[in-house]
C-alpha cells in the first residue's frame, strides 16, 4: 500500500514538472496560416533580412534556423515611420512566432482578445535564453530554480501606452501550477511592469504609443516602428 502511495506521490511530481515545457502550452485555438504572416508584414510595414537573406529564401531558411543569443549578432534598425493598425488575433500569432523564430525566445505562442477585452496568451517560454539575453541582471535573485523552458499562460488586462506596460492579472500559470492570487496583486504586477518591457523595448527607438484591443477582438497598435531591420552574425 505504502508502495503504490509513494508511486502514485511521484507520478503526480512528473507530471507536473512535465507540464512545466514537455506537454506543451495551452491550446487557445488560435491556427494562423502564412497568409495571416504576410498580411501582418503588410500591415507594419516591416521588411527583415538576415545575413542577406529576404523573402522566401529567408522563409525557407527560418523553417530549421536553430535559436541564438541576441548578444552574437549586430542588429540594425532603420527608416523609423509612425503606423496605426489592427491585427487579428491569427495575425498577432502569426507575427509574433515567425517574425524572429531564431531570436525569439517564446515559442509555440498564441494570443487572443475574449469578447469583454480581456487578453489571454500562451507560449514556452525559453527561461535559459531569457535569463542571459535581457534579465541577466537579476537571474540570480529568483528563488526558485527553474526549468531551461517553461509553459505559461496569463489572463488579463493589458495595454501599453508611451512604452509603459499596464497589467491587470485574472490568471497567471506555470505549466499546471496556477500562481496564488497574493503573486497577482498590486506589488507583483509592478514588477512585472517593470521587467517585461525590456522584451519589446530591445528594439531601440521603438515607440509604443498605444497597444490595446477594440469591441472585433484585435489588437490595435499606434506608434512609430521601424521598416527594415537587417541581423548579421558579429
Amino acid at each position: 500500500m505504502l508502495l503504490a502511495v509513494f508511486v502514485l506521490i511521484l507520478a503526480s511530481v512528473s507530471w507536473v514538472y512535465a507540464s512545466f515545457s514537455l506537454l506543451g502550452p495551452k491550446d487557445l485555438g488560435v491556427d494562423y496560416t502564412h497568409e495571416d504572416y504576410l498580411s501582418a508584414l503588410e500591415k507594419t510595414g516591416m521588411q527583415i533580412e538576415y545575413e542577406g537573406m529576404t523573402g522566401a529564401e529567408l522563409e525557407e531558411y527560418k523553417k530549421d534556423a536553430e535559436k541564438k543569443s541576441i548578444n552574437d549578432y549586430d542588429f540594425e534598425f532603420s527608416d523609423y515611420q509612425r503606423k496605426e493598425f489592427t491585427l487579428t488575433a491569427e495575425e498577432s500569432t502569426a507575427l509574433l512566432n515567425e517574425i524572429a523564430p531564431g531570436f525569439w525566445w517564446f515559442d509555440n505562442l498564441q494570443v487572443k482578445v475574449l469578447p469583454d477585452g480581456t487578453m489571454e496568451g500562451s507560449s514556452t517560454a525559453d527561461i535559459k535564453r531569457l535569463k542571459t539575453d535581457l534579465y541577466s541582471d537579476v537571474a540570480d535573485d529568483v528563488p526558485l530554480p527553474l526549468p531551461d523552458s517553461l509553459n505559461i499562460y496569463s489572463k488579463g488586462r493589458i495595454s501599453v501606452t508611451n512604452n509603459q506596460l499596464s497589467g491587470d492579472p485574472e490568471k497567471f500559470s506555470l505549466g499546471a501550477v496556477s500562481l496564488p492570487d497574493k503573486y497577482l496583486e498590486d506589488e507583483s504586477v509592478s514588477v512585472m511592469e517593470d521587467y517585461f518591457p525590456r522584451i519589446y523595448t530591445v528594439v531601440p527607438g521603438l515607440e509604443i504609443t498605444s497597444l490595446t484591443s477594440n469591441s472585433d477582438g484585435e489588437f490595435v497598435f499606434d506608434g512609430v516602428i521601424p521598416q527594415k531591420v537587417s541581423v548579421t552574425k558579429k
